[in-house]
């Protein structure tokens, strides 16, 4: 990650210390890497362990696959690994995303509150992508929860949705 997402992150966040949240970016064609849960992200520095290599989905078991080098303990994958899989999967011209507990007016949402990590709000999350004019450069609102941005990377996401950001999200 560049110095300049790293500021934008920090910025977005307000972090110094653990912040909520989590972000990928698209590796190749079915995997992507990913923050582990809990990880404070300014501090994503051990790959396997801070930032997650996912290259799988095992849908019968409803587990996210890791790929993690040798002698390395990764931390728990985020519940919304099987949000960014199903996007990935469904439009290869996503490159990065980034879910923050914040709103942005005037966006398409789920009518639902999903639990988080289930394929319910996965799907109607890439759903609702799908419906949008361009769903590589699209924000996506998770009912009384938070926001789904996808880009071409994650700099250009916080270009683009961090000036307009609400830290408080409608709860209906």
């Amino acid at each position: 990650m560049s110095e300049r997402d790293l500021r934008h992150i920090k910025r977005l966040y307000g972090i110094g210390g653990l912040s909520y949240g989590n972000l990928s970016a698209r590796k190749d064609a079915t995997r992507f890497w990913m923050s582990a849960s809990g990880v404070d992200k300014s501090k994503l520095d051990e790959p396997g362990r801070d930032i997650l290599l996912v290259s799988g989905y095992d849908a019968e078991n409803l587990k996210i696959i890791l790929s993690v080098p040798p002698g390395v303990e990764p931390r728990r994958v985020s519940v919304d690994a099987i949000e960014h899989w199903k996007i990935y999967m469904e439009h290869p011209d996503v490159d990065a995303i980034l879910h923050v507990h914040a709103w942005l007016d005037g966006i398409p949402a789920t009518e639902v509150n999903f639990p988080c990590g289930t394929e319910e709000l996965a799907d109607n999350v890439a759903a609702l992508l799908a419906a949008e004019p361009d769903p590589a450069h699209a924000v996506i609102g998770l009912r009384n929860h938070g926001i789904t941005a996808t880009g071409a990377s994650l700099g250009e996401i916080l270009d683009r949705v961090a000036p307009h950001l609400l830290r408080q999200v409608p709860m209906t």
